[in-house]
């Protein structure tokens, strides 16, 4: 692991910045800073990018302001015995993934599946099929009814370092907790340029010249003035919002895992939710998620940290009275080539319709193509 040290102030403070404020320019990032050439903002995120410091910047999409339908993500936790390779190339025959992550093994190979879900029950019936085939052997199905919030790490508070391994004794203090919930139907219908920016910029590709350059050599030829108008209608009702990936030390040198808490109310735990943590070099993204056709609600982080945090977090929290369940899912990272083992992808809007304004993934055509590769793949 790198020193702590390894940022200055004028570099802590940049992401701090970005983490908290985005949307902000160089320009105004360089005033912020007390810098009077706003170019060496450039350079300096140029620097901290080569670091592993941050990625970014991408857009997040409230689903619920541009589908008359719902659309949410359902997370899919599955235990298995066969190959990794196996089951991720298996699994990416479900075709709206969201992200394939591996989870260190306690006694079964485990992946974490994230999933656009405009049909629970489809879903559900292709993990049916993978148990009953025992290509898996076990799954649980979890729902997020509510948007993701990313909680950038602090680096320094009242001029001193944040601490990387904060304590966990103020879980339910009182805390402003942001409105989660996704936002009303705007009634708008997606043109075609807006429909290709929500999935471009969920991937962080975000320069419109870019994106513009890309569509005409897949036939699509719209204007520069076309695509801004695009995204600015996308801003203008809130569709989509800017974030930056901040680390809290290099990514290669992070711990990564998905905390589940629960206790005795939902506003308790929110409260732990957004208390976690709190003030401290590590980042968060926040999720409210229930277990499928159940009223219990977790509060789930998915934390960057650093490694001797994780190592000594399960202990810290047997000691919280107000916590009455827990699960840890450390990520794995210690595969051959494990980067070829995690995969994330955009919102595909290719079953739009425009008539209607709802998207419906096709899970039937999902559960042919695993049907196919089960029968077809040895395992």
């Amino acid at each position: 692991m790198e020193n702590m040290r390894n940022l200055n102030p004028t570099e802590m403070k940049l992401l701090h910045y970005m983490g908290k404020n985005p949307e902000f320019t160089n320009e105004q990032l360089a005033a912020l800073l007390g810098l009077r050439n706003s170019p060496y903002i450039s350079a300096l995120k140029a620097q901290l990018e080569e670091k592993q410091y941050f990625v970014g910047p991408y857009y997040q999409t409230d689903y619920g302001r541009i589908f008359k339908n719902k659309v949410r993500k359902t997370v899919a936790i599955v235990l298995f015995e066969q190959s990794y390779e196996f089951i991720f190339s298996l699994l990416k025959n479900i075709g709206c993934f969201s992200y394939l992550y591996p989870i260190e093994e306690r006694f079964f190979k485990s992946y974490m599946v994230g999933l656009f879900d405009s049909d629970t029950e489809a879903i559900k019936k292709i993990f049916e099929y993978l148990k009953k085939k025992g290509v898996i052997f076990h799954y649980e199905l979890y729902i997020q009814d509510y948007q993701t919030r990313v909680i950038p790490p602090t680096f320094l508070l009242n001029s001193e370092e944040a601490s990387f391994d904060p304590p966990l004794d103020n879980l339910l203090k009182d805390v402003e907790s942001p409105d989660l919930s996704f936002g009303a139907f705007e009634g708008i219908t997606l043109s075609e340029p807006e429909q290709k920016l929500i999935t471009f910029f969920e991937m962080g590709v975000t320069v419109l010249t870019q994106i513009m350059g890309n569509q005409k050599l897949q036939g699509n030829f719209f204007t520069y003035a076309e695509w801004k108008a695009a995204k600015e209608r996308l801003v203008q009702h809130e569709v989509i919002q800017q974030v930056y990936d901040i680390f809290p030390f290099p990514a290669v040198d992070c711990s990564y895992f998905f905390l589940f808490l629960s206790a005795q109310t939902l506003d308790d735990t929110t409260k732990v939710l957004f208390n976690f943590g709190r003030d401290a070099r590590l980042r968060k993204m926040v999720f409210l998620w229930r277990p499928y056709k159940t009223e219990k609600t977790y509060g789930v982080i998915y934390c960057i940290s650093h490694p001797e945090f994780t190592i000594r977090l399960l202990r810290q929290l047997d000691n919280c009275e107000e916590i009455e369940d827990k699960r840890l899912f450390v990520l794995r990272k210690k595969i051959p080539l494990w980067k070829a083992l995690w995969e994330g992808k955009s919102v595909s809007v290719e079953y739009y319709d425009p008539s209607s304004c709802t998207l419906y993934f096709p899970y039937e055509e999902y559960f042919e193509n695993i049907k196919t590769y089960v029968e077809e793949n040895p395992w």
